[in-house]
């Protein structure tokens, strides 16, 4: 009796074990390591997860955001491909350049035709890699999930048989996405992917919102078409990205609702913005190390701006900005993200701590950090959010901007632009506004509290929606109609003129009668006028 227990617990435990592969390009940190969260999840769950990551950006390629995935699939990069990342410079493009560069994504527009046809080459590249292709199928995957980056991962999902997928996107809903759904975008209050603007516009800032959509429209949606025209001799799937994208069951999105500004969303969409945070209930133990420098002084700044900007390659005259502000503030430890190993920069400031490395969101959950200076990516946004952590926030490209004004309307950061980097004066004082006004942490840490209680956590969202979708699979009953206009009947621009032709007809024919009418009365008048006389 006992051992036919068990074997029902197992069999039980066995028919709630799925097999989920994770397409995880290497391109970025912060999206790795939000689709290896994503595994994370899962795995901690029972589920078997295989991650398969295509080279893109070879200095990504040992990035895959889980120290517990175990099955990893690599393939390598294709030479065309890496011919021109290296040419535009695109490979090392956060390093140096995004310091001066113009922080709006528009200033891309030269380049994207290269990008496209080097995303294009490596999609192609994985497609003519048949033994893995025919490992993947035969695994039988119960659910896929990957990110919008590219069309190629939903390309290849559709190509082995997989019939259930997720798209897990680790910046907010990208515009062209959101519209092959059918999904509004509200461009007259809510700010785009990489809108500089708040939801306050005026008219000119709701023409830059639109053109900016329209803009991230054709970066992501050429693409997607490159992608598609490059594997024609291999994939004899679904002919166009939209019935790609539209096909998957849900859109899980690293945005928050209790963060981010309020807009119309589909059934299909869910938000999970910081899924990824531990939070101090949950926070991890320090090492010796940073704990002895966190006790040094009562107060400690982090100071990071990712992984693909480089502090040891910004412009001299902000590093010498920076080395002003630790001058002046000898009370507080600061701890700076930077890339140099053995850097003698601050050598003569016993209140500077650099390092290539720190553990960031752990640092972020200690009660001893004073302040967070950081570039504002989605990621290091939501964890300092979490974590209640006051913040003076220097966004330096694409959604960068962003993030920062949508933080910053909760009260807890002070943004900063990066073009003021070289006055030192002025960078000291905003340190010490951030520093010293109370409102800043206070603020902070209320919109914590918010996020603590919120009534289902977000690692919930992805799990049930996950294993969900293994059982139910894409729903058509959530698919909007509205994936089905086109762009001057989805936002009622036929209507509109319609309404303006019909208001210009009556006009006219208001204007010709009242012509008539004057004309007939002129006669009847000059007619007696001339009998009179």
């Amino acid at each position: 009796m006992k051992f036919a227990l068990i074997l029902f617990f197992v069999l039980i435990h066995s028919t709630l074990t799925y097999k989920v592969l994770v397409f995880n390009p290497a391109y970025g940190a912060s999206h790795s390591n939000f689709l290896g969260k994503i595994s994370d999840i899962l795995i901690d769950a029972g589920h078997n997860v295989t991650m398969l990551i295509p080279e893109y950006l070879i200095t990504k390629k040992d990035f895959v955001g889980s120290k517990k995935v175990k099955d990893v699939v690599r393939i390598g990069r294709d030479e065309r491909a890496g011919k021109l990342f290296e040419e535009e410079g695109i490979e090392h493009m956060g390093r140096a350049r995004v310091w001066r560069m113009d922080p709006e994504m528009m200033s891309l527009v030269t380049i994207v035709g290269s990008m496209n046809l080097a995303i294009g080459y490596q999609c192609e590249y994985i497609f003519q890699q048949k033994d893995i292709i025919d490992r993947l199928r035969n695994e039988h995957f119960d659910l896929a999930i990957t990110e919008s980056l590219f069309a190629c991962p939903f390309a290849l999902f559709d190509h082995i048989g997989i019939k259930n997928v997720i798209n897990a996107e680790s910046n907010l809903f990208k515009d062209a996405v959101k519209y092959a759904h059918g999904e509004p975008a509200a461009i007259s209050y809510y700010p785009g992917l990489f809108s500089p603007h708040d939801d306050k516009m005026s008219f000119v800032a709701r023409v830059k919102n639109m053109i900016t959509m329209l803009f991230t429209k054709y970066l992501y949606g050429s693409r997607y078409e490159k992608e598609l025209e490059m594997i024609k001799p291999y994939y004899n799937g679904t002919e166009t990205w939209e019935d790609l994208f539209t096909g998957v069951a849900f859109n899980l999105i690293n945005s928050n609702q209790y963060i981010d500004y309020p807009s119309p969303a589909l059934p299909k969409t869910v938000f999970v913005g910081g899924m990824q945070v531990n939070t101090n209930e949950a926070k991890t133990k320090l090492s010796d190390e940073w704990n002895n420098i966190l006790n040094i002084r009562k107060q400690n700044v982090l100071i990071s701006f990712g992984s693909n900007a480089f502090s040891s390659e910004m412009p001299e005259e902000f590093k010498k900005s920076f080395l002003y502000v630790f001058g002046n503030m000898p009370e507080i430890t600061f701890i700076w993200k930077y890339e140099e190993a053995n850097a003698t920069l601050t050598s003569h400031l016993p209140n500077v701590k650099l390092t290539t490395w720190m553990p960031q969101n752990d640092l972020l959950a200690d009660d001893r950090l004073t302040l967070f200076v950081t570039h504002g990516g989605l990621g290091s946004t939501m964890e300092l959010a979490y974590q209640g952590k006051p913040a003076l926030i220097i966004p330096l490209m694409a959604d960068q901007p962003r993030n920062a004004h949508m933080l910053k309307r909760h009260g807890g950061c002070l943004q900063y632009h990066k073009t003021m980097l070289g006055d030192s004066e002025q960078l000291l004082k905003a340190f010490k506004t951030v520093l010293t006004e109370r409102k800043y942490s206070e603020n902070a840490q209320r919109l914590a509290r918010i996020l603590r209680d919120q009534p289902v956590s977000p690692k919930d969202l992805v799990l049930k929606h996950c294993e969900f979708a293994v059982e139910h699979g894409a729903l058509n009953s959530l698919n909007s109609r509205g994936r089905y206009l086109n762009t001057f009947q989805f936002y009622s621009f036929d209507i509109a003129s319609s309404i303006v032709m019909l208001a210009l007809l009556v006009l006219v024919f208001i204007y010709f009668t009242l012509l008539f009418i004057f004309k007939l009365v002129a006669r009847i008048f000059l007619s007696q006028k001339t009998k009179m006389e």
